[in-house]
């Protein structure tokens, strides 16, 4: 088993989804779907699942949920 995503990490992944540079085409999905984060992560992975409708699409991604997944990339950061 893998150790949790640290807030570094999870960071990382979110802005190569956003930057559309995975790391192989199912990362973004495996991350939302997978609770493999550490504890305080987890209200920013439920913030992802909660706007991957607006994001991941083949269609322009929704800008407002684009920003808070901006967002959230500098509060994990920070942490």
């Amino acid at each position: 088993m893998k150790k949790p995503l640290s807030p570094y990490e999870t960071a990382d992944l979110i802005e190569r989804f956003l930057d559309k540079k995975l790391s192989y085409p199912q990362e973004w999905n495996d991350f939302i779907e997978a609770r493999r984060v550490e504890p305080a992560v987890e209200p920013y992975r439920e913030l992802c699942y909660k706007l991957d409708p607006l994001v991941n699409t083949p269609h322009s991604r929704d800008l407002d949920a684009s920003t808070q997944l901006r967002n959230a990339v500098n509060v994990l950061r920070a942490m």
